[in-house]
């Protein structure tokens, strides 16, 4: 377990719900998620990864999507994708502010460093309950490649 900053407005209204720019949450992380735990990882888990793109960057989402799954992406809505075997589908929870699988395609599930737990900081969201996968994106999961998760 360990404390980690979050910057940016992709993951609002989750993660840093104010809209000022200067105030950002504080999370508690489960970086024992990683290696072989990473089997407990489930849909709608909010985790933090390197980036695909740039190693130095570190990035927190949402996983929609699983090995297996299919997904159709916010910028394909007349496709799917289907995920891959070690991969994931991430999303930010405020799409018009996210890089995220919609970009970038599906992630190695080993880029994952750690699954959020709770906020600490501010002191009002202390232990409060992340939000649950966000009901708008569940028409647009297909579980196994089956019916949707809205069905």
């Amino acid at each position: 377990m360990s404390l980690q900053m979050i910057k940016g407005r992709s993951m609002q209204p989750a993660l840093n719900p104010d809209s000022n720019r200067l105030k950002n949450d504080v999370v508690l992380v489960d970086k024992t998620i990683r290696g072989m735990m990473s089997s407990r990882l489930k849909r709608g888990d909010i985790v933090t990864f390197t980036s695909p793109h740039d190693p130095d960057c570190h990035l927190v989402k949402r996983i929609i999507a699983l090995p297996h799954d299919c997904i159709v992406p916010l910028s394909s809505p007349d496709s799917y994708v289907r995920i891959p075997n070690g991969q994931c589908w991430v999303e930010g929870d405020e799409s018009f502010h996210s890089s995220d699988s919609n970009t970038f395609g599906p992630i190695p599930i080993a880029l994952i460093d750690a699954r959020v737990i709770t906020s600490v900081w501010p002191l009002s969201r202390f232990g409060t309950r992340l939000p649950p996968l966000p009901e708008w994106k569940k028409p647009r999961i297909y579980p196994n490649g089956g019916p949707r998760m809205s069905e």
